[in-house]
């Protein structure tokens, strides 16, 4: 296995929350520390180079991993789904669960993607306001029922879905990954820690449709106090958005008319 410097993490992504915040997220709930890049410039005037930017997309992931010369070259990942899960690997989120909880995480995340492109198609709609109206009573309720189902019948002792897991340091963890040690201290641990990746994703998805309408999680208690757990965990409760805007533009920055 080629051994990765994870320490020399680049994020890029446009310069609001976005598909960027669920990675943001993990990245600091792992506490791995990261470089973010907003170059936008760049990226459009590069995009069309394969090796440089995977399917012309952003949020894009770099590091340094040994090469097959025994020279340190970058790497790109893309794919907002691809990034955490690599992520999630590197962190050891999720280790030794059987195939069936891990299918039900699985699931959750295939959801999560399904409600996250319905609420781009109207964040960036020509009739944006009206679209938004629409998808927060008549879309929403309805995910969100088949969520709080979800959770409630496959919630694991701790809270999270389907399987908590006790992993060792966070030193221990991504050793296997690093080429060079970096400013973690080796007695860090995370008791109980779930496989995380798809669940940050829900989280995000919560925070911008709370936006939208305030009380977005008061029928469904399940949710909310799995919000709450997550939101206590180390990472998310002193994280602080390096960016306001959710979106590219204004839309869904604020509650939507009923």
């Amino acid at each position: 296995m080629a051994r990765i410097n994870i320490a020399s993490a680049t994020l890029q992504y446009f310069p609001i929350q976005g598909r960027g915040e669920p990675i943001r997220y993990l990245l600091t709930d792992a506490s791995i520390p990261f470089t973010e890049s907003n170059d936008t410039a760049s990226f459009f005037a590069n995009k069309a180079d394969c090796a440089e930017y995977r399917f012309q997309q952003l949020p894009r992931l770099s590091v340094t991993r040994a090469g097959s010369d025994g020279q340190d070259e970058v790497v790109h990942l893309a794919q907002q789904g691809a990034i955490l899960r690599f992520l999630a690997k590197v962190a050891g989120y999720g280790e030794g669960a059987d195939a069936w909880k891990e299918a039900v995480v699985d699931q959750l995340q295939d959801a999560c993607e399904d409600l996250n492109t319905a609420y781009t198609r109207c964040i960036y709609g020509a009739d944006a306001p009206a679209l938004l109206s629409e998808f927060v009573n008549t879309t929403v309720p309805k995910v969100l029922r088949q969520f709080e189902y979800l959770f409630a019948h496959n919630k694991s002792e701790a809270g999270y879905l389907a399987f908590d897991q006790v992993l060792p340091s966070l030193h221990a963890r991504l050793l296997p990954f690093c080429a060079r040690s970096f400013s973690v201290a080796p007695s860090t641990t995370f008791a109980n820690s779930p496989s995380l990746v798809r669940q940050f994703h829900l989280l995000y998805l919560v925070h911008a449709l709370r936006k939208l309408q305030p009380a977005v999680l008061e029928s469904y208690p399940t949710l909310a106090a799995w919000e709450a757990r997550m939101r206590a965990r180390p990472g998310p409760a002193g994280y602080e958005p390096r960016h306001e805007m959710l979106n590219g533009n204004a839309n869904g920055q604020g509650p939507c008319a009923a």
